[in-house]
């Protein structure tokens, strides 16, 4: 499946090269905080990395490819050490809610596969689960080649380490003209 949604960003690149008039391919990254809503046992807030890859749709809004991946996170609760990592992969559509002559005030909607793994008392749980993420936030572009974006972003899972979490995430996007 990674493959597969690597491959098509790919494609999706290279043939958008074609028509740079009407969309721009992109590439990014993000630091995301993200406060998944968790039971004692898991930790409850992460640093995540985030790669992203995507199309921007000129007046309309933008198609964008992520992965992401946490540091791991210790915590301790009542005496018991535990050590939690999330990573996940999913796509997220952006919609320009009003753009500005410097950038665009955004709402999106995407789908994430998110994993949970924790290890405590010699234990180690996995979880996988799916994620209905929704988020608002801005994009600044001082440049034509270059975006700054902030978002808020509450995802609900169907995880059973966690079932919502909230993110903030801040980073940068770089569009081939």
């Amino acid at each position: 499946m990674k493959k597969l949604l690597l491959l098509t960003a790919a494609a999706v690149m290279f043939s958008a090269s074609a028509n740079a008039g009407e969309y721009l391919p992109y590439v990014g990254f993000d630091y995301v905080n993200m406060s998944p809503n968790v039971s004692a046992k898991y930790p409850d807030s992460y640093d995540v990395g985030n790669i992203v890859a995507g199309l921007k749709f000129m007046d309309f809004g933008a198609v964008e490819l992520f992965t992401e991946r946490s540091l791991k996170k210790k915590e301790t609760v009542d005496g018991v050490t535990s050590r939690g990592r999330i990573y996940g992969f999913g796509a997220d559509v952006l919609l320009n809610a009003v753009n500005l002559s410097q950038g665009t005030i955004l709402g999106s909607i995407g789908y994430g596969r998110i994993s949970a793994k924790l290890k405590y008392n010699g234990k180690m749980l996995k979880d996988d689960g799916n994620d209905l993420r929704l988020g608002f936030g801005g994009e600044l572009n001082p440049s034509p080649e270059w975006g700054f974006r902030a978002m808020f972003r509450y995802s609900l899972t169907d995880s059973k380490a966690y079932k919502n979490s909230k993110e903030m995430t801040i980073g940068a996007r770089y569009y081939f003209y």
